[in-house]
């Protein structure tokens, strides 16, 4: 019998109330409400204006598939937030709290083989102190649900056990690798049974590079640890963000010459080292760490993405050039990880905190937590390290943890983020990871490093500046806030890196950003603000340029001053703290000093940038990232060029757009052409609103209705707007939504239609799953 997973996802009931007798597989659930997991239940009550979303119980009740006789199976749920219980046919099975890291649990001694098995799932968000992250109201939303993936494990009754195979690289250089590999047994059989663990390692090309075996018994209902030893590499493919080279071990378990088992995992060679001078090295070179803090959530899926959706921002930071993200505060989803492994982003993951520390019950909770958490992802080159806790300290459970992280994983150093150092100085906490993050405190960070010699140190989160979309001048404020920080950090060598607060905009119901927490260079929607584009222009080499803003400023054509420049006024602690970019401060003065004309702002990587209104040439800068030219306004097209040493060039247009209303449009296009109809997956499509030349119309903020037809007839699909809404209202003429793919096979005509607008349509291919 071979390893299987059976993926749960369609025609769970639910419920979002108590239902005290829900357990019992005889209730009556006929009347209530089927939905898809992973799910969420506050996809619909997040992101909208009214307070507070929904914090309390829930029920989920599935009936099982048939399974094949003789067989174990195991349910193994990816993440179910945040306290579970589980019944199967009425025996309560059990009580769980792994929140981001997931549970399981032996279903076999309870299924009938006959008739059915009705699963039943009680999940609840409600607070509670004791679970992480424990505060009542972090800044970020703590979504209930079955909201990753849940499925069933069915394997031999001799296996390999969940998350059984442990693999380490404790010796790694240019000319060879070590490897160690751990296998844990189990003999769920009524006998004893011996055979024989094989093992093989793929390199990146797919071609075996090493063998190993072991032979094994095992008398019944006994579980063992078995070390296979593996020859040593010699010129192992080294992992970096710029070649992420992974390698795959897989294990096979034979009784006999028949195969009862196998299991496989990706992993990498790397060395790497935090240096209290040098900072961060990677294969024994300088690398500085370049990245953000990411958070889980989507509006109108809460933090139900499904796998499909979870690689997506890792491409982002990749784009970005950036080789560094921080799981900001909880372990992430294992897709997100996979695709950190396959991309080559570097990865900071802790366990849940924001801002509190409880009593012997939460220390418990954190130290499982960390377990577990480390378990799971100890394989992933990308990880280079633990994080304890968040903004909080305590000295007795930052040792415990560390402790037990070292204890788990004795090859990765830990840290945690710390806004306060006089307090970790007060408490000791400073001294107890191997590397000390901080968050902000820009002014103080030499301060700092004098305080705690010989402690290697990195920003943890910093900026925090938080423009919405499409508010060009206060975008403008937070790029060069977020350009300024960054640039303090590449100056300083002994500063490993940095991650900025935050990748994107989140759901919150903290009560002064409530429901948005603003903070992102992106969106919510993923869509990018100024600060993501100064960003991919300072770290990515390839060639970029890009006019931030519109060209539609009707009413300045005579110079009129109205659009002021606020942005030099409001951030006078900004211009006077230390050393600028080149060009920064003479902006903002002059910034000051011009009212009349439209302040454009170009940033580029490109040794020199020419500006073109209608063709005519307003000059040339050499500024590196942000160029800006003061512009006296008159429609047409904005034009810059990017010129490279090389020869190359690379132009940025914007056109003066006509009013929308009555002749213009609404443009789409969808993140995927193909997806397959699992009724799982899910994509996102952008609505653009034009006008009647097919120019992008920035300024226009309309209402979008959406609908799916699949052949001939309405429906195919789902779509997931914010509060449950099938549609959207565009800021700065741009809008997103999530579809999610219904379960038959054809061609998905979107449409969208607006208010005086010309509907708009786009594709996608449903694939048989």
């Amino acid at each position: 019998m071979h390893r299987t997973w059976m993926l749960l996802a369609h025609d769970w009931r639910f419920l979002r109330d108590e239902a005290p007798d829900a357990w019992q597989p005889t209730f009556d659930d006929s009347n209530w409400q089927t939905v898809t997991v992973p799910h969420s239940f506050n996809a619909q009550d997040t992101f909208i204006p009214t307070r507070f979303h929904y914090r309390g119980p829930a029920w989920y009740r599935c009936r099982l598939p048939r399974l094949p006789p003789g067989a174990r199976v195991e349910l193994d749920a990816l993440g179910s937030f945040a306290l579970t219980h589980v019944w199967l046919n009425g025996a309560f099975l059990g009580r769980f709290m792994g929140g981001f890291t997931g549970f399981s649990v032996d279903l076999t001694p309870h299924l009938r083989r006959r008739g059915r098995n009705v699963l039943a799932l009680r999940v609840s968000n409600q607070h509670n102190p004791d679970i992480l992250p424990g505060k009542h109201v972090p800044d970020y939303n703590v979504y209930g649900g079955i909201y990753r993936e849940i499925g069933l494990v069915v394997t031999d009754p001799l296996h390999i056990a969940r998350r059984g195979l442990v693999v380490n690289t404790p010796e790694v250089s240019d000319a060879s690798a070590m490897v160690t590999l751990d296998v844990r047994l189990r003999n769920d059989r009524p006998s004893a049974a011996g055979g024989r663990v094989e093992v093989t390692v793929a390199g990146p090309d797919g071609a075996i590079v090493s063998r190993g075996s072991r032979e094994f018994s095992l008398p019944a209902g006994s579980e063992a640890t078995l070390d296979v030893p593996l020859p040593a590499m010699a010129n192992p493919a080294l992992w970096s963000p710029g070649t992420p080279n992974l390698y795959r071990l897989t294990a096979t378990v034979r009784d006999g010459s028949r195969v009862v088992d196998e299991a496989s995992i990706p992993f990498g060679f790397r060395w790497y080292k935090f240096d209290v001078d040098k900072g961060f090295l990677l294969n024994g070179r300088p690398l500085k760490l370049r990245g953000v803090n990411r958070h889980q959530d989507y509006p109108g899926l809460g933090n139900a993405l499904p796998a499909n959706l979870q690689a997506l921002d890792v491409e982002l930071i990749k784009e970005l050039g950036g080789n560094f993200v921080r799981c900001s505060h909880y372990p992430m989803h294992p897709a997100f990880l996979e695709a950190c492994d396959r991309l080559g982003v570097l990865v900071y993951e802790e366990i849940a905190s924001w801002q509190y520390i409880g009593g012997e019950a939460f220390a418990r909770n954190a130290q499982q937590m960390m377990e577990e958490m480390i378990a799971r992802d100890r394989h992933h080159p990308s990880i280079i390290l633990w994080g304890l806790l968040n903004e909080g300290r305590d000295a007795a459970l930052f040792n415990r943890l560390n402790d037990t992280a070292h204890r788990c994983d004795p090859y990765r150093p830990t840290t945690y983020a710390e806004n306060n150092p006089e307090k970790g100085l007060e408490l000791g906490t400073v001294h107890i990871p191997d590397v000390l993050g901080i968050n902000y405190l820009m002014d103080e960070l030499d301060a700092i490093r004098a305080k705690v010699p010989g402690k290697p140190m990195f920003s943890s989160e910093h900026t925090n500046a938080g423009p919405p979309r499409g508010d060009i001048e206060k975008e403008v404020w937070q790029m060069y806030r977020v350009v300024h920080d960054i640039d303090r950090f590449e100056r300083r060598e002994w500063m490993a890196g940095s991650a900025l607060w935050s990748m994107h905009d989140y759901g919150t119901d903290l009560d002064v950003v409530w429901p948005l927490q603003r903070s992102g260079a992106f969106d919510a929607w993923r869509l990018p603000k100024a600060s993501a584009l100064a960003m991919r222009a300072l770290w990515n080499p390839e060639p970029f340029i890009r006019i931030i803003g519109h060209w539609n400023h009707t009413g300045l054509e005579l110079g009129d001053a109205h659009w002021a420049p606020r942005i030099a006024y409001s951030i006078p602690h900004f211009v006077a703290t230390g050393p600028l970019l080149p060009g920064v401060k003479e902006l903002f003065d002059a910034y000051v000093r011009r009212c009349k004309p439209v302040p454009v702002v170009v940033v580029s990587n490109a040794a020199e940038v020419e500006l073109f209104l209608n063709g005519r040439s307003l000059g040339r800068q050499t500024a590196a990232q942000g160029c800006i030219w003061y512009v006296d306004y008159e429609p047409g097209a904005l034009r810059a060029v990017g010129r490279w040493p090389d020869g190359r060039e690379l132009a940025d247009e914007r056109l003066t757009s006509l009013d929308p209303d009555d002749t213009g449009a609404v443009r789409l296009e969808a993140l995927h052409k193909e997806l397959p109809a699992n009724g799982v997956d899910v994509t996102l499509v952008t609505a653009t609103i034009v006008d009647k030349n097919g120019v992008f119309a920035p300024l226009a903020q309309r209402a979008v209705g959406f609908r799916t037809y699949l052949g001939g007839r309405e429906g195919g699909a789902e779509i997931l707007g914010v509060g449950g809404v099938p549609g959207l209202v565009t800021q700065a003429g741009i809008g997103r939504i999530a579809i999610r793919a219904g379960r038959e096979p054809g061609t998905l005509r979107i449409v969208a239609a607006g208010t005086a607008l010309r509907s708009g349509e786009t594709t996608i291919a449903l694939v048989p799953a």
